[in-house]
């Protein structure tokens, strides 16, 4: 079976695969997961940020700096991989969703699953923004007015 995504998720998953191809890497990350939502700028997930006055331009380039320099164009044809980490981040987000009763996972649920991890690159990079985690934390985890497309 497969989970039912709001379409700005499945608009982040197809920036993920850009942003991981982009940088040269042969897998998409959670890095490259957050990066993915940061290009959907109409989500839930990027409207919690920004409630949260995050500087996205600083977020992004903050992630980016996490990331390891790929050297040569990936050789994989089609949709790069999932990392374990990327993987067990996505089926937290589907958790979390079904948790919520919702009736699909959105980019509100992925950031929750990936703020999940305290040590993360992502954690680092939103702290390096002067985000609050936690404040961010309770904006996602709040049933918006509005469902997701």
């Amino acid at each position: 079976m497969r989970e039912a995504m709001t379409g700005q998720l499945r608009i982040a998953m197809s920036n993920a695969q850009a942003s991981a191809r982009q940088l040269k890497q042969d897998f998409v990350s959670s890095e490259h997961l957050a990066l993915g939502i940061l290009a959907t700028e109409s989500s839930q997930a990027v409207k919690a940020l920004l409630k949260d006055e995050v500087n996205l331009a600083e977020f992004r380039e903050a992630l980016i700096q996490s990331l390891p320099s790929g050297k040569d164009d990936p050789v994989v044809t089609g949709d790069l991989p999932f990392s374990p980490k990327a993987k067990r981040t996505f089926h937290a987000a589907l958790v979390n969703a079904q948790a919520m009763r919702e009736p699909s996972v959105s980019t509100r649920f992925l950031l929750l699953a990936l703020l999940e991890d305290p040590d993360s690159a992502i954690r680092a990079a939103l702290r390096q923004c002067g985000a609050d985690a936690d404040q961010l934390n309770r904006l996602l985890t709040e049933k918006p007015a509005q469902i997701e497309e």
